[in-house]
C-alpha cells in the first residue's frame, strides 16, 4: 500500500519539476497567426517553438532576468485585440507574474508559466490539468484498498 501511496505521489511531484535547462516556448502573435489566439495550441500547428536563450532580449537587457517563463498575453487598443505566446522577459526588481509590453497597447491579461510549450493553453487549461492530475492520483489510490 505504502508503495503505491509512493509511486503516486512521485508521479504528481514530477508534473511541477522544472528542468535546469533552458525552456522553450510557444512564439506567435495573433495578427499573424490565427492559431495563437485559440485557447489551446495544437501540437501539430506550424506556430513556432523557441529556445529562450536564443531569442534576442529587448533592448535594455541587463535590466532583464534570465528567462524561466513563458507567457501568454492579451493586449488591446482601438484597432483591437492580440494574443501574443512568448519567452517571459521579467524585469529585475519587478514582480515576477507582470507582463510589460514595449509599445502603447493595454495589457488585458497575462499569463506566466514554467515548463516547455506551457504557454500552450490559457491559465485555466493548466489548472485543469492540475487537477485531472490529482484526481487520477486520489481514485487510484482508493482503488488500491
Amino acid at each position: 500500500m505504502q508503495k503505491n501511496i509512493l509511486i503516486i505521489c512521485s508521479v504528481f511531484a514530477l508534473c511541477f519539476v522544472n528542468s535546469a535547462n533552458a525552456i522553450k516556448c510557444y512564439q506567435c502573435k495573433s495578427i499573424t497567426d490565427a492559431g495563437c489566439a485559440s485557447d489551446m495550441i495544437d501540437p501539430n500547428s506550424r506556430i513556432r517553438v523557441v529556445d529562450c536563450d536564443t531569442v534576442p532580449k529587448p533592448n535594455s537587457m541587463d535590466s532583464y532576468m534570465p528567462v524561466t517563463k513563458c507567457n501568454r498575453v492579451v493586449t488591446s487598443d482601438k484597432a483591437g485585440t492580440i494574443v501574443s505566446r512568448d519567452c517571459h522577459f521579467q524585469v529585475i526588481g519587478s514582480d515576477p507574474n507582470v507582463c510589460t509590453v514595449s509599445h502603447s497597447r493595454k495589457v488585458d491579461s497575462c499569463h506566466t508559466c514554467t515548463g516547455d510549450l506551457c504557454n500552450s493553453t490559457s491559465s485555466a487549461g493548466r489548472f485543469m490539468a492540475f487537477g485531472l492530475t490529482a484526481i487520477i492520483a486520489l481514485v487510484s489510490m482508493l482503488l488500491a484498498f
